[in-house]
């Protein structure tokens, strides 16, 4: 699926965040904003804004805590789980060609 139709999505709320959702950085602009997210790894949305914005933790390595927060906006990452779909959705897709 097109990162554009995602945004897209995301944008018209058919894609979704709610506090304690898992997500994941699957957007950057040519700069490479927002580089205070790191690829392949999993932040928790602690906070939702009303201006489109998420505040998002990555937990420690210890697991008992949350490293500092980071505000980004919401079409730079996506959930883990709508992600795992898109995926399922398109390797299907290519088995029954």
């Amino acid at each position: 699926m097109n990162n554009l139709i995602i945004k897209d999505r995301i944008k018209s709320g058919k894609i979704y965040f709610s506090e304690g959702d898992s997500v994941i950085c699957f957007n950057r602009k040519q700069n490479g904003h927002p580089k205070s997210l790191k690829e392949g790894v999993t932040y928790i949305v602690k906070s939702l804004e009303s201006d489109g914005h998420l505040i998002v933790a990555q937990r420690s390595l210890d697991g008992l805590g949350f490293l500092q927060p980071i505000k980004v906006y919401k079409t730079y990452v996506i959930p883990v789980n709508f992600l795992r779909d898109i995926k399922l959705n398109s390797l299907l897709d290519e088995t029954n060609l």
